[in-house]
């Protein structure tokens, strides 16, 4: 497995955690009665992780790659977005 497949899929991957934590949060918590659409969401992206595995096994890895990467980089560009805000702080200066 190249690097960038393996960056795409643990960013994908960690998505996929991210979201099943907000599911199991609100399930203990019963603050919402409504999760049908994160939990399709879920279902979702497992299946398309799935697929993306399933393409590199057979060879076409570079369409693997390609799949892998469409919901990884703006999951990547939210992360990085985060963590400057965690660094940096609201006014925007270094703390």
């Amino acid at each position: 497995m190249t690097w960038s497949f393996k960056l795409a899929i643990a960013a994908d991957c960690v998505g996929i955690l991210v979201a099943v934590f907000f599911l199991i949060s609100d399930f203990f918590k019963q603050s919402s009665s409504s999760n049908g659409p994160l939990t399709l969401m879920v279902v979702a992206m497992s299946a398309w992780v799935g697929l993306c595995f399933y393409l590199h096994s057979i060879g076409k890895t570079g369409l693997a790659t390609t799949l892998a990467w469409i919901p990884a980089f703006p999951l990547l560009g939210y992360g990085l977005m985060l963590l400057a805000f965690i660094i940096f702080g609201k006014s925007g200066t270094f703390r």
